[in-house]
């Protein structure tokens, strides 16, 4: 089965599997906030390539999470900037459930617009009962970053110390979540296949400029080298293997490489 129906302003409902005779996967999109992102973020990006795809001073995106509902258990796919008026609460309001039922946390990376949703205002943990998956290149690099840098990250990781799993890329974790290298917006930035979904954090930030021209790098990849590389190569899996793609910066969250019309 697979269909898209709206539930709320701030969530997008997709399932599959169903009556393919695998299991039933339901991912829901959480935007925590529709925000373009502005054209200076892509300097590589020529005038004459901007003009020709009518953009004017930003491109198109969101600031997202996802929640996954699988094997009885609530998967939530990082948590977005934690904005009190922001979409991830109102989202999971939407579907009858608070931050206490999130069973499991996976987070692509620890940029503030990811991991800013995991403390309250006090410093407290949101996700009271969710144990907490990063990869250990992610959280090697943050922790000896300077503490300019990585003070949200520290305090973050810390208030969550007690149930912090640190994986390796390649690792299949609860509920047959892989942990799949993509490596390059950040030192040990993740993406997240469950079978046919792929949850792919910050591969790209702009579609109407990086799907058809994944050369191109907004500022905020680390090691835009490796960025391009990664970029490029969720692309081709995406579109020679037919999956559904969820993206945190996607301006309709989703891009589905399962129809000939996402080729």
């Amino acid at each position: 089965m697979r269909r898209i129906m709206p539930i709320a302003a701030a969530a997008v409902l997709l399932l599959a599997g169903g009556c393919s005779g695998k299991p039933e996967t339901e991912i829901v999109w959480l935007c925590d906030k529709a925000a373009g992102q502005s054209l200076s973020l892509f300097p590589d990006a020529s005038p004459e390539l901007v003009a020709s795809l009518g953009l004017e001073d930003e491109v198109p995106s969101s600031m997202s999470a996802f929640l996954v509902r699988k094997d009885g258990k609530v998967l939530l796919f990082d948590t977005g900037l934690g904005l009190p008026d922001g979409g991830i609460r109102r989202g999971l309001d939407s579907l009858g459930l608070t931050p206490a039922d999130v069973d499991y946390l996976f987070l692509t990376h620890f940029h503030g617009d990811h991991i800013g949703g995991m403390l309250d205002a006090e410093g407290a943990p949101v996700y009271t009962n969710a144990q907490v998956y990063a990869s250990q290149p992610e959280y090697d690099a943050w922790m000896n970053m300077p503490a300019d840098r990585n003070a949200q990250a520290i305090r973050t990781m810390n208030a969550y110390s007690d149930r912090l799993h640190l994986f390796q890329f390649g690792d299949i974790l609860p509920c047959d979540v892989e942990a799949v290298y993509a490596v390059g917006h950040t030192p040990g930035h993740t993406v997240f296949r469950i079978g046919d979904i792929l949850i792919w954090g910050d591969i790209i930030h702009g579609p109407a400029l990086q799907l058809d021209h994944p050369e191109i790098c907004a500022t905020y990849d680390m090691d835009q080298e490796a960025a391009v590389a990664a970029r490029k190569h969720m692309l081709r899996i995406a579109r020679e293997q037919h999956l559904l793609v969820a993206g945190m910066h996607l301006p309709e969250g989703f891009l589905d490489f399962r129809t000939p019309a996402a080729e």
